[in-house]
C-alpha cells in the first residue's frame, strides 16, 4: 500500500549456498521499474513443497496471512459432495495445540478478522491482524495444517455438520433463486459425474452419510504443504517472516502428490432445457454456455463480450428487456474457473397477467436468441469495446486498496499461472482484444454451441417449499482408491509447539490526516489523501431522505427521486451519460433511504475533471421524463412484491413496525405508497429537499486539499433552500410482545428480537453499551453464538448489536434457525439474555473484550472505504480527529462493575419484542409441546404470539 508504483518482474532467481533441511529457497522476485503496475513480491519454496509469497507493505501496521489449498469441491467423488466445504468448517475447530473454539478467540483477541471460503477449485483461509501478531498467526496456521487430526473427534464433527446444514437451509433453500443458480442449472449443463456437476455446499443426505474417517482421509489426501500457497502481505520484515515460516511449517509432511485435475468439457450441440419452482415473484430464465478455463487465450474476449452484451444501460440486453419493460433485471457475465468457464445470461421477467408461464418462457427463449443475433450485427463496435476495456482497467486498481486484496490476487496468479504476473499484464490482456476476437468468441462459444437453459417458475401454492434434490440419492458408489491406506503420522519437531508465540510490541496506529473546508454555499467537506491507488472516491450525502417530506403515504419518494437522478438529464439521455462514464472508467450513483440521499463517485484521478462535469450535469439538470418515471415506478413496485416473499425482508419489515410504530421509521415502502407517488412529487422533492445546507462531502483519494477545493467549486452555484429536518418522535420501549409472521413451508425461521434504545453518542452510554454487548452477541465466541451454533447446532450464526444514529437507536438480536428448533432457539436466547443480566461479564471476558476492541483499531483505517467511513462519522456527528483516542481511553479504563451496570440498565428482558417469520403451524406445535417441558417452560410460557401481517 505504498504510493501506487510501476514495476517489472525478474524470474528465476535463487539463493546460493547449501540449504538446511527446512530452509526456504527463493524462486523468483518481482521488482519495480517504470512502465509497469504490479504488486511486488518474492516467491519461495520449502523442501516439503510449500509455496510462499511475500509482499511487504509498511503503510499501515497490519498484515494478512492467507493459505490457499488447491482443493475444492471438484476433488470430491460422486456420493461424497460437500466434503471440501465441510472440511473448511472443521479447520476452525481447534488443533493439537489450539483448544476447541479457541481459533476464533485467538484472532479476535488480537483485534483481527478471519474467515475462509470454498469454491470448486480451492479452499482459502485468511487472517488480517495488527502486524505484531504475525508470528502467532503463522503458528496458528501451521498447527491446523500439521496437527488438525490430533484434535478431531465426533462431537465437533457432528456440530459442524449441523452448521453446514443450517448454512444450506439459510443461504440456499431460504433464498430466492439460490437452488437454481447453485444446483439445478449444473444438472443440465454438466454430464453425469463431471466434477462441477454438484454444488460446493453439497447435498444434505451425502453430508449425513459422511463419517469421521471420511473427514480424516480428506485431510490426509489434500491438506499438505505441497498442495498449499502461504501468502503474507503487509507490514512485516521479510527475513524474520521466513525464519518463522521455516520454524513452524518446515517440518510438516507433504500429502500425496496432487496432479492437475482433468475432465472432459461439456458439449451441447443444441439447447438443453430444465425447470424448477421457487418461492419467488419474478419468473427467471437462465442460460449458460460452456466456455474456456481461466486465463485461456479466449477468456478475456469472453469477459469483454459479456460486458458489451449486458453491462449497463447501453447494452443490448438492457435495451431490449429492461427499457421495454419486459424484465425487471437482466445480467450477462462470464465466470472463470480452473476446468471450464461459464457464460451466463439471465432475464428476471415480469409475471404474465394471465399466469401463462409456458408461453412467457417460450417467448423469452426466442427473444434472447434474437437479441444475440442483433448484437452480432449492430453491437460489436469500436466504441462499445473501448468502453468495456476502460471499465475493466479501472477495476484493476481496486486490488491495491488493501493487504487482503493484494494477498488474494498474487495467490490466485500463483495458483492458476504459477509464474510472475502483474496488474499491467492483466490490463494488457484485455487491451489486446480486438473486434475480430469478439466476433470469433461470440460465434464459437455462444452461437456455435447449445446452452443449458433453466426456467424458474414462481410457486403459486404458499404451502410448497423449495428443496435441494440429489440426483444420486440412494445410489452406492465404490470407494476411491486415492483414499486407501492413508495413515496419519505425527510431524517431528525440534521445539515445543505448545508454547504459544507472544505478540511483539504494538506499533502506533495513525488515524488518517484530514482536511476540512466549506464551500461558499455552506457545504461542509472533509477529506484525506490516499495515494496508494490512482483513484478518487467522493461521497456526497444530502440529509433528509423520506423524513424530509414526512408523508407516510408516499414512503419511497426519496428513493424514487434518486433513481430518476440516475436517468436522463435535460441535455443528454441516460445512455449517453453512461457511455461517457464508461469511457472514463468512472461511476456516479444516486441512492436514497429514509434518512439521506447519497451520491457515490469513483474515478481515476486523470479523469476527475471530466467525471465531475458529468456530475454537474446530473445534479443540476435532471430531466424527470415521464416514460422513465413510469418504468422505474413499475420496477419499484414489482421489486417490493418480490421482497415481501423473502423471510429476512418480512422479518425486518415487521420488526421496524413493532419497534417504531406508524411513522417513517416504523413503516416501509409498499406497493400502495409507491403507487401514490406522482412525477410532480418527484420534481417537488428535488426542488425542495436537494439543498447545500443539508449536504456534506467526504473525499478520499489521490488528491490534495487545494485540488479538492478547486475541483468542487462548481457546487457553489447550487442554491440554498434552507431545509430543516423534523424527524418523527420515537416512542419509549413498551412491554415486549411476540409476533408471528406466517411463511408456510419455510425450511428455516427468521428470528428478530429487540427494543428501541439510545441514539448515537461517541462517549456516553451508547458507546459503553457496544462494549457491554461484545461478549453477549458481538463476536463469534459470544454467549449467543457459542450456545445456538456451536453447542446446540440450531443456526449458522446469531448476533446482537446496539445501533444508533442522530434520530433513533435500537438493541437487536437476529438469527435464522432451523425450523424444528424455532421455539427452542427463542428459549435459549431468552435464557442467555436473563443469565447475562443476572451474572454480568467476567474478568476474563472483559479482558478479551478490551484486547479485541483496542487491537482492532489497527485494521480500521487501511482501505479507502474504511477511511471514508471514519470521515463520514466525523463530519456527521461533528467529532474531532482524536475521538477514537478518547473512546479507547474509556475502553481501557472501564471496570467490570461499570460494564455490569450498563447491562443491568440497558439489557431489559421485559422489553424484548420477538418477531418470528416461519411456518405458523409447525411453530405453534413446538410452542405447545415445549411449554410443557420444564427445561423450556420458564422462558416460553409468557410467549403468546400474535399474528402480524403488514401490507
Amino acid at each position: 500500500m505504498k504510493k501506487w508504483m510501476q514495476f517489472f518482474y525478474s524470474a528465476g532467481l535463487s539463493i546460493s549456498g547449501i540449504f538446511a533441511q527446512q530452509q526456504a529457497q527463493l524462486i523468483e522476485k518481482v521488482e519495480p521499474q517504470p512502465g509497469k503496475v504490479v504488486i511486488p513480491y518474492e516467491k519461495y519454496k520449502l523442501p516439503n513443497g510449500l509455496t510462499i509469497l511475500l509482499h511487504e507493505d509498511h503503510s499501515d501496521p497490519v498484515v494478512n496471512v492467507m493459505v490457499t489449498y488447491k482443493v475444492g469441491s471438484s476433488r470430491e467423488d460422486l456420493g461424497r459432495s460437500g466434503f471440501a466445504h465441510f472440511f473448511e468448517h472443521m479447520m476452525f475447530q481447534g488443533s493439537k495445540h489450539v483448544a476447541d473454539e479457541e481459533h476464533f478467540k485467538i484472532v479476535q483477541s488480537a483485534g483481527g478478522t478471519m474467515n475462509g471460503f470454498t469454491t470448486r477449485d480451492r479452499t482459502v483461509y485468511f487472517e488480517t491482524v495488527p502486524s505484531n501478531y504475525l508470528e502467532l498467526m503463522l503458528w496458528l496456521e501451521a498447527d491446523r495444517m500439521g496437527f488438525l487430526l490430533d484434535s478431531l473427534y465426533a462431537r465437533k464433527f457432528e456440530n459442524q455438520r449441523d452448521a453446514v446444514k443450517n448454512e444450506k437451509s439459510q443461504n440456499f433453500e431460504n433464498q430466492p433463486y439460490a437452488i437454481g443458480f447453485s444446483e439445478e442449472i449444473y444438472k443440465i449443463l454438466y454430464p453425469y459425474g463431471h466434477p462441477y456437476s454438484w454444488p460446493t455446499i453439497g447435498y444434505v443426505d451425502e453430508l449425513n452419510a459422511a463419517t469421521l474417517e471420511d473427514v480424516r482421509n480428506f485431510f490426509l489426501r489434500w491438506y499438505g504443504p505441497n498442495n498449499a500457497i502461504l501468502t503474507i502481505a503487509g507490514d512485516f520484515d521479510k527475513k524474520q517472516a521466513l525464519q518463522w515460516i521455516e520454524k513452524y511449517f518446515g517440518s510438516l509432511k507433504p500429502c500425496p502428490e496432487v496432479k492437475k485435475l482433468k475432465a472432459k468439457p461439456p458439449v451441447l450441440p443444441e439447447d438443453k432445457y430444465g425447470s424448477y419452482s421457487d418461492r419467488v415473484y419474478f419468473p427467471l430464465n437462465l442460460r449458460v454456455y460452456p466456455t474456456v478455463p481461466e486465463y485461456h487465450k479466449d477468456a478475456a474476449a469472453l469477459d469483454l463480450l459479456a460486458e458489451m452484451m449486458g453491462g449497463g444501460k447501453n447494452s443490448i440486453f438492457y435495451q431490449k428487456f429492461v427499457k421495454t419493460e419486459k424484465a425487471a433485471q437482466v445480467g450477462v457475465s462470464h465466470q472463470n474457473q480452473e476446468l471450464i468457464g461459464e457464460f451466463q445470461i439471465y432475464i428476471v421477467a415480469y409475471p404474465p397477467e394471465d399466469f401463462n408461464y409456458e408461453k412467457l418462457f417460450k417467448d423469452l427463449d426466442q427473444q434472447v436468441k434474437q437479441t444475440i443475433d442483433e448484437f452480432e450485427k449492430t453491437g460489436i463496435t469500436d466504441e462499445a469495446l473501448a468502453r468495456a476495456k476502460s471499465k475493466f482497467e479501472a477495476n484493476q486498481y481496486n486490488v491495491l486498496e488493501s493487504v487482503f486484496n493484494k494477498a488474494f490476487t498474487i495467490a490466485e496468479w500463483e495458483r492458476i499461472l504459477g509464474k510472475p504476473y502483474t496488474i499491467s499484464d492483466e490490463i494488457e490482456r484485455y487491451n489486446k482484444v480486438t473486434k475480430d476476437d469478439i466476433i470469433r468468441v461470440l460465434n464459437k462459444y455462444i452461437k456455435g454451441s447449445g446452452a443449458a437453459v433453466l426456467n424458474t417458475y414462481p410457486i403459486l401454492n404458499n404451502k410448497d417449499s423449495v428443496k435441494s434434490v440429489n440426483p444420486n440419492a440412494g445410489a452406492k458408489f465404490p470407494p476411491n482408491p486415492e483414499y486407501a491406506n492413508l495413515k496419519y503420522e505425527p510431524n517431528p519437531d525440534n521445539f515445543d509447539r505448545s508454547i504459544r508465540p507472544l505478540p511483539g510490541p504494538p506499533k502506533t496506529v495513525k488515524v488518517p490526516d484530514t482536511y476540512k473546508f466549506k464551500l461558499n454555499n455552506g457545504i461542509e467537506c472533509i477529506g484525506t489523501p490516499f495515494n496508494e491507488t490512482p483513484l478518487v472516491n467522493i461521497e456526497i450525502e444530502i440529509e433528509g431522505g423520506d423524513i424530509a417530506h414526512g408523508d407516510v403515504k408516499k414512503l419511497g419518494l426519496a428513493s424514487l427521486t434518486a433513481d430518476l437522478m440516475n436517468e436522463s438529464t435535460k441535455n443528454y439521455t441516460a445512455e449517453q451519460i453512461e457511455a461517457e462514464l464508461d469511457k472514463l472508467g468512472s461511476t456516479i450513483q444516486f441512492s436514497a433511504g429514509k434518512q439521506a440521499t447519497s451520491i457515490s463517485i469513483t474515478t481515476l484521478k486523470k479523469n476527475l475533471d471530466a467525471t465531475l462535469k458529468i456530475l454537474e450535469e446530473k445534479l443540476f439538470n435532471p430531466a424527470f421524463k415521464e416514460d422513465e418515471f413510469k418504468r422505474i415506478k413499475k420496477e419499484t413496485k414489482e421489486g417490493i412484491k418480490q421482497q415481501d416473499r423473502q423471510p429476512q425482508e418480512m422479518a425486518d419489515k415487521a420488526y421496524r413496525y413493532v419497534l417504531f410504530g406508524e411513522n417513517i421509521f416504523g413503516l416501509s415502502p409498499s406497493v400502495k405508497t409507491i403507487e401514490n407517488i406522482t412525477l410532480n412529487d418527484v420534481k417537488n422533492y428535488y426542488e425542495k429537499y436537494y439543498s447545500p445546507n443539508v449536504t456534506k462531502i467526504v473525499i478520499v483519494g489521490d488528491i490534495t486539499e487545494q485540488e479538492a477545493k478547486q475541483k468542487l467549486e462548481f457546487l457553489n452555484k447550487w442554491p440554498n433552500k434552507n431545509v430543516t429536518i423534523t424527524p418523527p418522535a420515537i416512542q419509549e420501549p413498551k412491554e415486549g410482545q411476540t409476533f408471528l409472521v406466517n411463511k408456510p413451508g419455510a425450511p428455516s425461521s427468521v428470528i428478530m428480537m429487540g427494543y428501541p434504545s439510545l441514539r448515537f453518542d461517541a462517549y456516553g452510554d451508547y458507546y459503553k453499551n457496544r462494549i457491554a454487548n461484545f461478549i453477549f452477541g458481538g463476536n463469534f465466541n459470544s454467549h449467543l453464538n457459542l450456545n445456538l451454533r456451536e453447542d446446540k447446532g440450531y443456526t449458522y450464526g446469531i448476533r446482537s448489536y446496539f445501533a444508533g444514529d442522530k434520530y433513533k437507536g435500537e438493541f437487536t438480536i437476529s438469527s435464522s434457525v432451523k425450523r424444528p428448533a424455532t421455539i427452542a432457539s427463542v428459549a435459549e436466547i431468552l435464557k442467555e439474555f436473563k443469565n447475562y443480566v443476572e451474572k454480568g461479564i467476567t474478568d476474563k471476558e472483559l479482558e478479551f473484550t478490551k484486547n479485541s476492541l483496542l487491537n482492532s483499531e489497527a485494521l480500521k483505517y487501511e482501505s479507502p472505504s474504511q477511511k471514508a467511513s471514519l470521515l463520514s462519522m466525523m463530519i456527521k456527528y461533528n467529532l474531532d480527529k482524536d475521538f477514537t483516542t478518547k473512546q479507547n481511553d474509556i475502553l481501557k479504563k472501564i471496570t467490570k462493575d461499570e460494564v455490569n451496570a450498563q447491562i443491568k440498565k440497558y439489557f431489559i428482558p421485559n422489553k424484548l419484542n420477538t418477531i418470528i417469520v416461519g411456518d405458523k403451524t409447525v411453530i405453534e406445535m413446538q410452542l405447545d409441546r415445549l411449554s410443557k417441558d420444564t427445561q423450556y417452560s420458564p422462558y416460553i410460557n409468557n410467549l403468546k404470539p400474535k399474528k402480524l401481517s403488514i401490507d
